[in-house]
């Protein structure tokens, strides 16, 4: 049997085990300028990131909106010029498209439709012929039973 006693050292090594481990300070202060994350080094390369970045700024140009969007507006100069615009005409050949494809998508429905309708109907025409000539066949089987039955009761 071990008896252990637990020394100065040992207890150390196992609340090393059991501390949460932290994560290190990347920048001491912001205050020691020389020594911050992702600075710039000198005073040219400063110069060159802001003269880059005013560059970039000043190339981007916005455009008109309905330009960026490629929307066409209507104005009322085009409803009411003898003459409208290509834009009048664009929108109205979009509209005209967009009612033909609706159309053109209810007819492939309606096809469909029909179709199945053609099928259900070619179906019932077939059981209606079944039926007929089982109720022939009935009628048939009825008329014999009637008539030995006629023959046995003269008999008797």
């Amino acid at each position: 049997m071990k008896t252990g006693i637990k020394t100065d050292a040992q207890d150390q090594k196992e609340n090393l085990k059991n501390t949460r481990k932290t994560l290190k300070v990347l920048q001491k202060t912001a205050g020691d300028k020389e020594n911050l994350v992702g600075r710039l080094i000198n005073e040219k390369d400063i110069k060159l990131a802001h003269s880059n970045y005013k560059q970039e700024v000043k190339r981007k140009q916005l455009e008109d909106k309905s330009v960026q969007t490629g929307e066409c507006t209507i104005t009322a100069a085009d409803l009411t010029s003898e003459e409208p615009s290509a834009d009048y005409w664009k929108r109205l050949a979009e509209k005209r498209e967009d009612l033909l494809n609706e159309s053109f998508q209810e007819n492939e429905r309606l096809k469909e439709t029909i179709d199945a309708l053609q099928e259900e109907n070619r179906i019932c025409k077939e059981m209606l012929d079944e039926s007929k000539n089982l109720v022939e066949v009935l009628q048939e089987m009825l008329e014999e039973g009637d008539a030995s039955a006629e023959n046995t009761e003269d008999t008797n």
